[in-house]
């Protein structure tokens, strides 16, 4: 399976804090949740979505501290994912750890955001004005599954903060073996 997630704002390098990991997992949530709502995942949703898990199947969903996520690539799965970064930011293209380029925190903090959270909430310390979405969908139950990371940098040509960016981020999911939840996929 195959599929491209665009994100669009502030991408902060080392230090960043997790509310702004939250961010960006808010901010994906909207693509992810329709990828689920499209053939082949529609087929395989009710099932794979059900909290609690239905007696002999397999759910995603997974619970930190009374939030929902339901990620798409997970260990229960047998999936793995390979990911193709396409970044366009302010700087000048090969500016990539000079004059806010910082590029591999920057790309850590991106993937932190594809993730399920580690902990309840992971740090954030004031709860968002709108509630977190339940379940939220993720990319990833958690970073160790990505395999495989392309990155390749662009000048964004309009205007832009220092530290904004549009990010197009290609997924490629794979199995490391077929089983009877993971066909549809």
């Amino acid at each position: 399976m195959e599929f491209r997630l665009i994100y669009e704002g502030p991408l902060h390098g080392q230090g960043a804090k997790s509310a702004h990991k939250w961010a960006i997992r808010r901010a994906l949530h909207p693509q992810l949740e329709r990828l689920w709502q499209s053939s082949p995942l529609r087929e395989a949703a009710p099932s794979l979505l059900a909290h609690p898990a239905r007696p002999g199947a397999v759910s995603v969903v997974v619970e930190k501290g009374g939030l929902l996520f339901a990620p798409l690539v997970t260990q229960r799965l047998k999936l793995y994912a390979e990911v193709s970064v396409l970044l366009f930011r302010r700087q000048a293209r090969g500016a990539l750890i000079t004059d806010g380029g910082d590029l591999d925190n920057r790309l850590k903090t991106l993937l932190d955001g594809l993730r399920v959270p580690h902990g309840s909430l992971e740090g954030r310390v004031e709860l968002p004005s709108e509630p977190d979405p339940s379940p939220m969908f993720c990319l990833l139950e958690d970073d160790s599954l990505v395999t495989k990371v392309t990155v390749e940098s662009e000048q964004l040509l309009r205007p832009a903060q220092p530290d904004e960016v549009v990010a197009i981020i290609g997924v490629h999911v794979k199995r490391t073996v077929l089983t009877p939840d993971n066909l549809a996929l």
